[in-house]
């Protein structure tokens, strides 16, 4: 059974908490928990709390199970644009630049592997559907190289985009002198 956390309105920008949000999705809880408290970005504080907040509200819910046991998974976790502080910053000549304070909404949703068995951390399972096949080798027999003979290049025709008409190009040829 899922649970879900919610954290409306944190005063940082969206970008930088999805982020952090990708670092953690599809994770185990112990390992996400892990990573979070020795990240040095600003929003991990906040994060690590949402999800310490969850895995509560999964005990709440599941009382007869441990969390230890059950296999806690970061099912989903979404950040979303909250509401935007719009602040003006003096400027030269009598202007003022716009200043977008931006917060966002963050929704972390919790879920045991042993519930049903359909929710797998994708990089364990991305290496279990990647098994590469045995390949055979096969041993091919080398031509002889012939001794390369010089021939005079032949004249290059193009067209010019703009006319159409044809530009003959002349190659030099090299020629020794003895």
């Amino acid at each position: 059974m899922e649970a879900v956390a919610k954290l409306n309105n944190y005063p940082t920008s969206p970008r930088k908490m999805r982020l952090l949000a990708d670092l953690i999705r599809g994770m185990e809880v112990e390992k996400a928990l892990g990573i979070l408290q020795f990240n040095p970005k600003h929003p991990a504080v906040p994060m690590y709390k949402l999800l310490k907040s969850a895995i509560n509200n999964w005990e709440q819910k599941n009382t007869d199970e441990k969390v230890e046991d059950a296999g806690l998974v970061v099912k989903t976790i979404m950040v979303d644009c909250g509401r935007v502080i719009k602040r003006m910053r003096p400027a030269p000549q009598g202007r003022g630049y716009r200043v977008r304070k931006r917060s966002n909404h963050v929704t972390l949703i919790v879920d045991s592997i042993h519930n049903n068995g359909e929710v797998v951390s994708k990089k364990k399972a991305a290496k279990a559907e990647v098994i590469p096949a045995p390949v055979e080798e096969k041993v091919v027999a080398e031509k002889p190289k012939k001794a390369a003979t010089k021939k005079a290049a032949p004249k290059a025709e193009t067209k010019t985009k703009a006319t159409g008409e044809k530009a003959v190009k002349k190659t030099t040829e090299k020629k020794s002198t003895k």
